[in-house]
């Protein structure tokens, strides 16, 4: 079965986040309403950033997500039990 893509305005505390600054990736960790701590830069491809997020994810059993407009972010993996 296929899943839609999730679409959210806000990330939950302890998810990860994808950033692209317009050469690199950074990848994120939220820590408060409007907090979060850079865990990498420097990525040269989405692929490598989506791979630390997966491992980041699958081991905190959080969420992960990428931006994809102002305030609105793409869900890119999900090991969050709700």
């Amino acid at each position: 079965m296929i899943q839609r893509p999730r679409y959210i305005q806000h990330s939950k505390d302890g998810d990860y986040v994808m950033r692209f600054t317009g050469l690199t990736w950074s990848v994120l960790h939220r820590t408060g309403e409007e907090g979060a701590f850079i865990l990498s830069t420097g990525h040269r491809d989405r692929k490598a950033a989506l791979s630390q997020v997966q491992s980041l994810t699958e081991r905190d059993q959080s969420d992960g997500w990428e931006p994809v407009g102002p305030d609105w972010f793409r869900q890119v993996t999900h090991f969050r039990r709700d």
